[in-house]
Formats: structure tokens, sequence, C-alpha cells
């Protein structure tokens, strides 16, 4: 299970990384060339900051979910991602950076404010079972730093 320093140094690291490939991708100008992955880099970043700022949100409802019910269940994913991307889609690149960075410290002090009993809750995603701290970690930094990774990539790989 992940630990609150964990995730904490985990919410840390995802802006910072951001930050980073955002400068790679400046120098590159391919913020707005489609990947083979479907998005463009701007609309991956948009994706990141719109998770790390939907979390805080319905976070609540999720780690007050029973254990048996799928925190995602009935979600049509592919629309809400279509909807949050959607939904900053006319923000330049500098704002959409800026979002993700605000999200994340919105995110971490949501965080900081789960009990102890709250982040080891047991809790069923995908039909896996997994605990509210594992689930944060997937979500908003591996999931994110997923993202990150694919951004910069050639379009040809």
């Amino acid at each position: 299970m992940a630990t609150r320093e964990e995730l904490l140094r985990g919410l840390q690291f995802v802006p910072a990384q951001a930050k980073r490939v955002a400068g790679m991708l400046d120098g590159l100008s391919e913020w707005d060339t489609q990947r083979v992955q479907g998005w463009t880099p701007k609309e991956m970043f948009t994706h990141v900051a719109v998770v790390a700022g939907m979390i805080p949100m319905v976070g609540a409802g999720m780690v007050g979910a029973p254990p048996e019910a799928d925190v995602v269940g009935g979600m049509d994913i592919a629309a809400v991602n279509k909807q949050g991307v959607d939904s900053m889609a006319a923000m330049d690149t500098k704002q959409v950076l800026d979002t993700l960075s605000a999200n994340y410290i919105k995110l971490a002090d949501w965080v900081k404010g789960l009990s102890d009993e709250q982040l080891e809750g047991k809790h069923t995603f995908f039909g896996m079972p997994i605990t509210a701290s594992d689930l944060l970690m997937t979500l908003t930094v591996m999931h994110s730093v997923h993202h990150l990774y694919e951004a910069p990539l050639p379009v040809s790989v």
C-alpha cells in the first residue's frame, strides 16, 4: 500500500516532470501534433490536469464507497476523458500547465486531509481490490507519468 508520504511525493513529482516535458515540447514545437495514442501532447497534459482536479471533487464519494462497489462502475471513461479535454481546449499550453500545477497542489491538500483509515480503505477499481492510497497513486501519479512519458515521443513510435 502506498503511504501518505509516497503519495504526496508523487503528487510533487508529476507537476515537476510536466514542466520538464513541457520544455522539451516547446523545443519540438509539437504541442498540437497528434500522437499514435490519439491525443496531442496538449490534450495529454490537459487530461492529467483534469484528473488531478476531478479527484478532490469526487473523492469523498470514492473513499466513502463500500469495498464491493466499483469506483468507476457505470462510468463511461472515454466520455469523461473527452469532456475533460474539451473543457480546456481554449487554453494555451501555459494555461494548461499552470492548471495542472494548481490542481496538483489542491489534490495534495485534499490528500493531507484524509485520515489513515480512509487511505487504508478497501475499494474496487475495474474489478480489482485496491486500497484508496493505491488507487490515488495509480490514478494521479502512475497514470499521469505514463501520459507525460508518451507526450514528447515521435509520432512514428
